[in-house]
């Protein structure tokens, strides 16, 4: 098990954020749950809104903290044609954010927010 450290955690949505400040975005979505943490994150760094699910648009940025598999985010992304980021992407995922930071090896990921007790 990697456990991510805040400051890890930090780094990633400042190094996101400053490649969103580079996109035409309007607005940032993160999935829930993980996603959300990481949204209010990029939205503190970059001034751009968080909205909600009903309101994604082609301008909106989704965010999530991983894509593992790429199942939840690829829901989002093919009906939106948004673009996406997240802090780690796994090579098995059957989509590749367009902005990802760390590449995750086969171990499972602990963000700060999380539990050992909540990822099981």
């Amino acid at each position: 098990m990697e456990k991510v450290e805040y400051e890890k955690f930090l780094f990633a949505c400042e190094k996101i954020a400053n490649r969103i400040k580079k996109l035409d975005m309007e607005n940032i979505y993160g999935i829930p749950r993980g996603g959300s943490v990481v949204a209010a994150y990029l939205s503190h760094l970059t001034g751009l809104p968080v909205i909600e699910e009903n309101l994604i648009s082609e301008k909106t940025l989704i965010v999530d903290d991983i894509a593992d598999t790429g199942r939840t985010l690829n829901s989002f992304i093919s009906y939106t044609k948004s673009k996406s980021a997240t802090i780690y992407y796994h090579k098995q995922s059957i989509i590749e954010p367009d902005i990802w930071i760390f590449e995750k090896k086969d171990d499972w990921i602990l963000f700060p927010w999380e539990t050992e007790e909540s990822t099981k």
